[in-house]
């Protein structure tokens, strides 16, 4: 497994530069960020077609000693046109952000599949992949649901993000995941919660603001592990409303921290 990141909305609700600093406040060495709306051309409070915007990040990426190691999340539609991601991309690559983060409501899989490859051969060039990230609210819901989007891409900078939450959500296990080929694998993402789901909008603020630090909840965390290939890229997202009042480098400092026990554990279980 690679170095612990956070994942972007364990301070989703900052802006990008805030969210950097306050990572790297809280001890962290690597981030997940948002660089546009779920769509290119969305307003954000960066724009990653100015080069000011880029220049000032890389300053601020530098004083917190933090890498950017993904973008997230960008919704594939059948209207987008694949050409809308160059400037995103393009931002990418200043940052040294290798991976971008997509989902999507698309109703086919045959139109996930015809966008994402068309994306994938712009982010080529720039050593960039795609990451697909199921979600059961959304068009892909399960891990082998896109495992199979991004086989039928055929391209091979296209693989998976996989979120515990949305595992367990979808009724997915780490069996699931070890059933992936390893090359599809690019990132998890931690968080714990109760094995019961909820339901309707409660499904929705879980998502968003209700999810648990790892070794809080019942998640089989340590199997979803270890299912996973050497190299994965791993992060904690684990935004949670109870914490909203906290300041942010003390909410990050709480994930690092708690994340970085929770992982020295499984690897001293790991030896004994």
């Amino acid at each position: 497994m690679s170095g612990l990141a956070m994942g972007y909305l364990t301070l989703g609700d900052l802006d990008p530069f805030e969210m950097v600093t306050a990572a790297g406040a809280g001890g962290f060495r690597a981030s997940g960020i948002r660089l546009t709306g779920h769509r290119p051309g969305d307003a954000w409070p960066f724009d990653p077609a100015d080069p000011a915007d880029i220049e000032r990040m890389q300053g601020v990426m530098l004083a917190a000693g933090i890498q950017l190691v993904n973008a997230c999340t960008y919704r594939v539609t059948v209207e987008i046109d694949p050409a809308a991601y160059a400037p995103v991309l393009a931002a990418c690559h200043a940052l040294g952000i290798g991976t971008l983060i997509c989902n999507s409501f698309a109703t086919e899989d045959a139109a996930i599949v015809e966008k994402l490859a068309a994306i994938a051969d712009l982010a080529a060039p720039l050593g960039i992949r795609l990451a697909l990230e199921f979600i059961p609210v959304s068009a892909v819901k399960t891990v082998s649901q896109a495992a199979r989007i991004a086989e039928a891409t055929g391209r091979s900078n296209v693989g998976l993000v996989i979120d515990a939450l949305h595992l367990w959500r979808s009724g997915g296990s780490p069996e699931d995941v070890r059933a992936i080929p390893s090359s599809r694998l690019y990132a998890v993402q931690l968080c714990d919660g109760p094995l019961e789901a909820p339901v309707g909008e409660a499904l929705y603020a879980e998502m968003r603001g209700g999810r648990l630090m790892p070794g809080h909840g019942a998640f089989d965390l340590a199997g979803l592990l270890r299912a996973l290939p050497d190299g994965v890229e791993v992060e904690v997202e684990v935004p949670n409303v109870a914490d909203a009042h906290l300041p942010p480098a003390e909410r990050a400092a709480s994930a690092w921290r708690q994340t970085e026990a929770f992982l020295s554990a499984l690897r001293a279980e790991a030896v004994q």
